[in-house]
């Protein structure tokens, strides 16, 4: 593979070629283009599937859009929106669908190929595809304005399309890996969670904005946008800059409408550059990050005493192994960066679910922020042990009576202290901003029964479909803990079901609101959500501290060597629990180096 990757002489080693970028051999670029695509064909069906069928639809949505528009203001405004809204896809998409589709840099380090010349070739290998084809395919609409104004400024709309899309391909590949620089700090962790909370509120509830807002994109398309401050501002990104320049030339401005197709062509340069730069791998880069001081404890300075409030904090948990694996975790929370951007990723998302709740006029979605949030406990902390990479061979090997309880009910018990305090907060804010106070004892007792159904749901799906992830040093991307596609459905309508009494209860106290009979007697179903949370909680535990006791060395065989290996040992029996591992060794996608 060595020998074919490397497409033409190049520095050994993966260094720099003296003399600055060099122009990716064809050769290269073949070979790169035809591993993409071999591993592309070998993801799930599902996956195969949905891009079979989101870039047609992109690309139809594109088309309807530009040709219902009315010719004129109208089809402007909505090409301009059309730029902004294929930037977003690109800049989003390939953070979002990370994985095996997506060929690392790390994967090609020790290949005798100049750094530079490398990611210039992944990058072109990069913008060849079925999204760069819907791109182009989406973008020639700009021809139906060009028609519309001239027909001799259909030339403008072509020249202007290969620029377009290698600067669109470019802020992807860029995005990703600067979304990867990102999770090595806490504000960068931030700044993700924020726009992951974003579009996981949108892909949940975003269907409500969009009905409020049907009106207003009929009128789009009638009238456009309103006034002229908006389009003026769009106009300055350069995916509105073909469509300008097509302007330009139908009213004879030749020389402007050169100047920007000069200009786009010049920054899609400048970003193709730096994205080949960052796709390209350095070889120093891993070992500085390797490089960390160890955790052994060193020997306070003379006359230095620990602070009371540290000593305190440290006697909150019990000396026994259950209190050792709780401060383990909470520790994890805080400290991985992958664990905290779970954490954040949940409390963003039910924030701009009641954001949409209100921009749709439904002000009401604020008071169950809440328990929403308990709802995506079982979600976001699904793949515990998969976070974990193959340290649960330290539990393999020191197991003894009573450990993998300990290690599941400690779990647990780290999940309720990261996540209720979050919880209650929210519910508290969001009901006193809404003004929703009759909504106290439904989400009081919503709020304990979905959080301990969601905590229960986490440690089984982290025991019974635990997927493997690139392992935790070796870590990039926002989405390198593990796959949770198979997970997610299922979290969600687990814990619905494990908390499915306090649910029933909760939502017949709502039509007493609108009688004017919800009084005080309303109260008396917060302990049934409480005792259906504890209940939940324990014997899914139970479920799950059984499940790993009696599947332990194949739990670590399914984390340490992946889908292959743990296909050989999937267990053959016709229970719930035996099907819900086969589905999850058969449906996730490993996010892993091989032999990492």
């Amino acid at each position: 593979m060595a020998g074919r990757l490397t497409g033409g002489t190049g520095a050994p080693g993966g260094t720099a070629v003296p003399g600055g970028a060099e122009p990716p051999g064809s050769e290269l670029v073949a070979t790169l283009v035809r591993l993409r695509f071999t591993i592309l064909s070998h993801g799930s069906p599902g996956l195969r599937l949905a891009r079979r069928l989101c870039w047609p639809l992109a690309v139809a949505v594109t088309w309807s859009a530009v040709l219902l528009a009315e010719p004129g203001k109208a089809r402007h405004d909505v090409l301009l929106l059309v730029g902004l809204a294929w930037l977003l896809g690109w800049t989003l998409g390939p953070v979002l669908a990370s994985g095996p589709g997506v060929l690392r840099p790390d994967f090609f380090a020790l290949l005798p190929v100049g750094r530079r010349r490398l990611g210039a070739a992944l990058l072109a290998a990069a913008c060849v595809g079925p999204g760069a084809a819907a791109t182009v395919a989406a973008t020639a609409a700009l021809g139906v304005r060009a028609v519309e104004l001239s027909a001799g400024t259909v030339a403008v709309a072509v020249l202007a399309l290969p620029p377009l899309v290698l600067l669109l391909v470019a802020v992807s590949r860029t995005v990703y890996a600067l979304t990867g620089a990102a999770m090595r700090s806490r504000l960068g962790v931030a700044v993700t969670a924020v726009q992951y909370g974003a579009l996981m509120a949108s892909l949940f509830v975003g269907w409500l904005a969009i009905s409020a807002t049907g009106e207003g994109a009929a009128t789009l398309l009638r009238e456009g946008l309103p006034g002229e401050a908006a389009g003026r501002l769009l106009g300055f990104l350069p995916t509105s800059w073909p469509l300008l320049a097509v302007e330009a030339a139908a009213e004879g401005r030749w020389v402007w409408a050169g100047g920007l197709l000069v200009a786009l062509s010049v920054v899609a340069a400048g970003v193709a550059l730096g994205c080949a730069r960052l796709l390209a791998p350095d070889p120093a880069r891993r070992p500085a990050r390797l490089a960390r001081p160890t955790s052994a404890p060193r020997r306070p300075a003379a006359g230095h005493r620990p602070a009371a409030g540290g000593r305190s904090a440290r006697r909150l948990l019990p000396a026994t192994p259950m209190g050792a694996v709780v401060g383990r975790e909470l520790r994890q929370w805080w400290r991985d960066p992958w664990r905290s951007l779970e954490l954040q990723c949940a409390v963003w998302t039910v924030v701009f679910i009641g954001l949409i709740g209100v921009v749709s006029g439904l002000p009401v979605l604020l008071p169950f922020a809440g328990a929403v949030l308990g709802l995506f406990t079982g979600l976001v902390a699904c793949n515990l042990l998969g976070q974990d990479g193959t340290a649960l061979w330290l539990t393999v090997v020191g197991a003894g009576p009573g450990t993998v309880r300990d290690d599941v009910r400690g779990r647990q018990i780290a999940l309720l202290l990261m996540f209720a305090p979050a919880a209650v907060a929210l519910t508290v804010v969001m009901t006193v901003v809404s003004g929703e106070h009759w909504t106290w004892p439904v989400v009081a007792t919503l709020l304990p029964a979905l959080l301990g159904a969601g905590i229960g749901m986490a440690v089984l799906l982290s025991v019974v479909a635990g997927t493997p992830g690139v392992d935790p040093k070796y870590r990039v991307g926002p989405n390198d803990a593990g796959d949770v596609s198979y997970q997610l459905w299922i979290s969600i309508y687990g814990t619905l079901l494990a908390a499915l009494p306090a649910v029933l209860l909760a939502a017949a106290l709502v039509p007493g609101r609108y009688a004017g009979t919800l009084g005080a007697v309303a109260w008396l179903a917060v302990p049934v959500g409480v005792v259906n949370g504890v209940l939940a909680a324990w014997l899914l535990g139970r479920v799950a501290h059984r499940r790993l006791a009696a599947r332990l060395p194949e739990t670590f065989v399914r984390l340490r060597y992946g889908r292959a290996i743990a296909a050989e040992q999937q267990p053959e029996g016709d229970g719930w629990l035996d099907r819900m591992e086969r589905g999850a060794i058969e449906g996730n996608q490993e996010r892993r180096p091989v032999g990492s």
